[in-house]
């Protein structure tokens, strides 16, 4: 009776081991369709915080991307405000300077971009070959797993498991491949997780991609928008001319304006003068002289001399006036150098002389540059010869993108010709 009762528990113990068994089995067949490598690597370098990172990358980028578009000019508008500056020649003429000022940052924050973007497209293209040669990596290490499967039968773990000798050793067997289970299991999400992350860096450098190329096309949309801009103003100002032969009076007052500038810049040379007398008294010691140095050419390169120093038909005016220096005309942007070291006595910009820029040399001599798009130096800078003081443009009453260089000698204008050889 104790024999069958000793019997009946043991046949109850492998009853429920079997039970244990077949429920090991179908688990197992479960999951051994979606399983991964066998050989796959103990560490990857990519994992839900990589792709929580990229993603976060993305969004980024898509912002960047629409900030982007909304920065570009709105030309149509630009106009529209213009016209109510038409009536004062030079509140219109400051106006589109402005404008053409604010494109011309959009221009070079663009250009920054695309270099910007161009050095991550590299790197997120570099980081796409790294994630694909990853998931490359897991993807070989799962067939060669299913190989394995394949070639050792699947009915040997079902073999394995029913010529167990005893209940720990199929409960040890049950432990293994439990073990190998949740191994694959494991391979199996890193090449998900491998997956995932080379179509976000496929997105992210597609986005990066599209960035670049409508950065390029904005840049030559901003392009086309400043040179309708000079187109307007060019129009404008000939308008002006027309209007002008008709009215001395108004001649007069536009010509005027030429005077300010001439009296804005021998203001500047009077306080500078004063100053320096006021140094001199201080210490009693020679002001800022001037070494007798010869000039050089003030501008990094230029098509040809549109205007000479002396008595000329004034291009926008249409009257008989003195041009106080040599224009060069030259390509927009073009680097102006200082002619030769000094101190900047002014930086600025006028309705008639756009951004300027004027230099004191020492003994009464000056040089001012004029219509510069952009300006690189302040008032008290010491600049170098040679050194790059603004960028060439059409700012103030001018129709086309040159330097106007003067030279002022004791309050009066002398010929540039006569520092450098112009013509």
């Amino acid at each position: 009776m104790k024999r069958d009762s000793s019997f009946n528990k043991m046949s109850n113990k492998r009853a429920a081991a079997v039970s244990l068994f077949m429920t090991a089995v179908m688990a197992l067949l479960c999951v051994l369709p979606m399983r991964s490598a066998y050989a796959a690597p103990a560490y990857t370098s990519i994992s839900n915080a990589s792709i929580a990172q990229k993603q976060a990358e993305i969004e980024k980028q898509k912002k960047e991307k629409a900030e982007m578009q909304s920065k570009k000019s709105d030309v149509e508008s630009i106009k529209k405000n213009l016209e109510q500056q038409k009536n004062d020649l030079s509140a219109y003429i400051t106006e589109i300077d402005t404008s053409l000022e604010q494109i011309n940052y959009n221009i070079m924050d663009l250009e920054d971009q695309i270099v910007i973007l161009e050095m991550d497209i590299e790197n997120t293209r570099a980081e796409l070959e790294e994630a694909k040669a990853e998931e490359e990596r897991h993807y070989e290490a799962m067939k060669v797993r299913m190989r394995m499967m394949y070639e050792k039968d699947e009915a040997g773990i079902l073999t394995s498991l029913l010529t167990s000798t005893s209940l720990r050793e199929l409960l040890n067997r049950m432990d293994y491949i439990e073990s190998v289970i949740a191994y694959d299991k494991a391979s199996w999400e890193q090449l998900k997780t491998a997956r995932a992350y080379v179509e976000l860096c496929e997105q992210e450098l597609e986005i990066k991609e599209e960035s670049v190329e409508e950065a390029k096309a904005d840049v030559e949309i901003e392009k086309a928008n400043m040179e309708a801009l000079r187109e307007e103003k060019t129009a404008q100002l000939e308008e002006y001319q027309r209007s002008i032969a008709a009215s001395q009076a108004q001649i007069d007052s536009l010509s005027g304006q030429i005077d300010d500038c001439d009296d804005e810049i021998a203001a500047l040379a009077k306080a500078i003068e004063i100053e320096q007398k006021q140094i001199w008294l201080a210490s009693q010691s020679s002001a800022k002289t001037y070494d007798g140095g010869s000039f050089i050419l003030p501008i990094a390169s230029y098509k040809y001399v549109s205007s000479k120093y002396g008595w000329r038909i004034h291009p926008i005016y249409g009257t008989q006036k003195f041009h106080s220096g040599v224009d060069l005309a030259a390509n927009y942007g073009t680097a102006i150098y200082a002619a030769y070291s000094g101190v900047v006595a002014g930086a600025g910009y006028n309705s008639s002389m756009g951004n300027y820029v004027m230099i004191n040399h020492g003994d009464g001599l000056y040089t001012v540059y004029m219509h510069a798009s952009s300006l690189d130096v302040k008032e008290g800078d010491v600049v170098a010869t040679g050194q790059t003081i603004a960028k060439v443009g059409s700012t103030g009453n001018s129709t086309g993108n040159h330097l106007h260089f003067s030279v002022r000698l004791n309050g009066e204008y002398v010929d540039p010709n006569n520092y450098y050889p112009f013509y």
